[in-house]
């Protein structure tokens, strides 16, 4: 058996809001029974449900989970350098049995057109239809967004503080009282209030000058390109370099337009119920000069934001972490560097964008570059799996799926697609995309899909 037991708890992402593979994770043969269902309740009962799956975690219960290992000999070494293993992976070695199969399966999925691609490590490539046609990638778009952040610097944490240029006398600041923001996904109305607190325990009374909020070059933009005009605030909160609760905590019109400014003016009825004054107005500024630190919050480190990003599919989370690791041109980098040649491209890092394109070839070498580099753990542990978390929590329950796929769903109106790793009949890692497009029935399409999955789990071809 090619898959072996695994002590991965040092490096799974710890969020209060995510559940983490447990620390000893054990191969199961394919024809194992079925885990039962988790207990789960909805992650965000507030959330807009349309244009995505619905997000759940597990309550009370310990996963257990088979992680997929590769018995290939040219993996990531010492280094931290990807390995070769991608280019013997995708090496022609169609299985016409399988394949015709697979598209039997897929044939009930109601798409106009789909992208497949399965790779078997020692293999090669059993399966190909479609492979290079661009389709919309939906929420699969988040691993293409999530990498570079992974293989830059995934214990970085962001820093959200409140700075002053000297210190207060007698209470009061001479000068401006200025928030750096981090552009933090994960800054809460809860967070802003004890920042409040700080300030005020800081000692600070009066400020003289103003209240100023310091985005460096982050933009303004609310909304990137290709989006719906109702996809804000049904499906994201208005983005923001300064969010505050995913910027849904409040939905009128004035705060849709203006979300940055009216996050700062909360700041400053916060720290007036703390009995902080502060004479000066509200001001958005790109550089400040002021360092003397009077309140901070730091986030979860980045693969716990990259945890729900990809477990629960969050959409404003991605469009935080695409601007945190340096737009699409970082993207871009991470994505030549994989070795994608296909056509690649997005206005977003959500994957809502109409105008997102990836191919199916495309996001299985995206895989394969990943599973050989220093983010495969952190990765793999921050897929949804199967039956037990995430956007998968209620799919392959009863089949021999369940617990053994690890993949990112994707999900608009007409796309249906899922993305990942699981393990065939002899316990060879199968890295596969399947992208439905033009669908007419998503529920169809996913079971459909599915199908197919199973099919690849019991193959002993």
């Amino acid at each position: 058996m090619a898959l072996v037991a695994a002590s991965l708890a040092a490096t799974a992402p710890q969020h209060p809001r995510a559940l983490t593979p447990a620390a000893a994770i054990h191969a199961a043969p394919a024809g194992a029974a079925a885990p039962a269902r988790t207990s789960a309740r909805l992650a965000d009962p507030g959330a807009p449900r349309r244009h995505r799956q619905q997000a759940v975690e597990s309550r009370g219960a310990t996963v257990h989970a088979e992680v997929p290992r590769s018995t290939s000999t040219t993996s990531s070494t010492s280094t931290g350098t990807a390995g070769t293993s991608s280019s013997a992976a995708s090496r022609s070695a169609i299985d016409p049995a399988l394949q015709s199969r697979l598209e039997r399966k897929l044939s009930r999925s109601t798409a106009g057109v789909y992208g497949l691609v399965v790779d078997i490590d020692g293999v090669g490539r059993v399966a190909s239809v479609n492979p290079h046609r661009a389709l919309r990638p939906a929420s699969s778009q988040k691993l293409f967004t999530t990498l570079p952040v992974l293989l830059d610097n995934p214990d970085r944490r962001l820093v959200t503080d409140v700075v002053i240029a000297g210190r207060p006398v007698r209470g009061v600041v001479h000068g401006n009282l200025i928030v750096r923001a981090a552009g933090d996904p994960s800054l809460s109305v809860q967070d802003v209030n004890r920042l409040a607190r700080t300030v005020r325990a800081a000692g600070i009374r009066t400020v003289t000058g103003q209240l100023r909020l310091d985005i460096g070059s982050m933009s303004l933009r609310t909304q990137r390109t290709g989006w719906q005009p109702d996809f804000v605030p049904t499906d994201i909160g208005p983005l923001s370099p300064f969010p505050v609760g995913r910027d849904w905590w409040r939905r009128d019109a004035a705060y849709l337009r203006h979300p940055t400014a009216r996050n700062l003016q909360l700041f400053r009825d916060r720290l007036a119920h703390q009995g902080v004054r502060i004479r000066g107005g509200n001001l958005v500024v790109r550089a400040s000069n002021a360092h003397q630190v009077v309140a901070a919050h730091r986030s979860n480190p980045m693969r716990a934001l990259v945890h729900r990003t990809l477990t629960y599919s969050d959409n404003f989370y991605a469009e935080s972490l695409l601007t945190l690791a340096g737009g699409h041109r970082a993207v871009a980098r991470t994505t030549a560097a994989a070795g994608v040649t296909d056509r690649s491209e997005a206005t977003d890092g959500s994957g809502l964008s109409y105008d997102d394109r990836q191919t199916a070839a495309g996001e299985v070498q995206l895989l394969h570059y990943a599973y050989t580099s220093p983010a495969r753990s952190p990765l793999v542990h921050a897929l949804p799996i199967a039956c037990k978390t995430g956007t998968l929590e209620h799919r392959f329950c009863g089949t021999i799926g369940a617990g053994a796929v690890f993949a990112k769903t994707g999900t608009l109106d007409h796309s249906r697609v899922l993305t990942g790793y699981t393990t065939d009949g002899l316990g060879r890692l199968v890295t596969f995309a399947v992208i439905c497009a033009q669908v007419r029935n998503l529920t169809k399409a996913a079971d459909a899909t599915d199908r197919a999955i199973v099919l690849l789990r019991g193959y002993r071809g």
